[in-house]
């Protein structure tokens, strides 16, 4: 029975790991892009969730240079090519130039799965904060999740 526990624990931290897996952006989510340490990753799966339709959210924040945001434009870029449908906005308050990128991907499974991309800069400073969200569950469509999320 132990081992049928950690096994079930390990198999269900590697899902969990690899949730994004098909996207560009998951080489960001996996380390390789930008390293570990300069990012704030959050992680939610359970109850607190259920609210919003969903079964899974990861976040990851970090501050980047002009080169590094760049190459994670591009890779974005290709998973808004491969998207079901996808949103932009954009805010200009005060020294901050704020642009949003929502986009539904491919399900899988029986999972939607969500992409959402804010690029925050910071003209007066030269400083590009950046917010990558990964979010999927039973929520229908892009225009659902805006709803439940508001």
């Amino acid at each position: 029975m132990k081992k049928f526990f950690i096994m079930l624990l390990l198999l269900t931290a590697w899902t969990a790991g690899r949730a994004q897996t098909g996207l560009q952006i998951d080489q960001l989510f996996q380390g390789r892009i930008i390293p570990q340490e300069r990012m704030v990753e959050t992680r939610v799966r359970g109850k607190s969730l259920e609210k919003y339709q969903l079964t899974y959210y990861r976040s990851v924040r970090l501050n980047a240079t002009d080169e590094e945001a760049g190459y994670l434009r591009q890779l974005l870029g290709q998973d808004t090519e491969r998207s079901i449908d996808w949103r932009t906005s954009r805010k200009n308050p005060h020294s901050w130039d704020t642009w949003t990128c929502k986009m539904q991907m491919p399900s899988a499974g029986n999972k939607n799965r969500f992409l959402c991309y804010q690029e925050e800069w910071d003209k007066e400073h030269e400083q590009c904060k950046l917010t990558f969200i990964y979010m999927e569950g039973t929520v229908g469509s892009l225009e659902e999740l805006e709803e439940l999320l508001k």
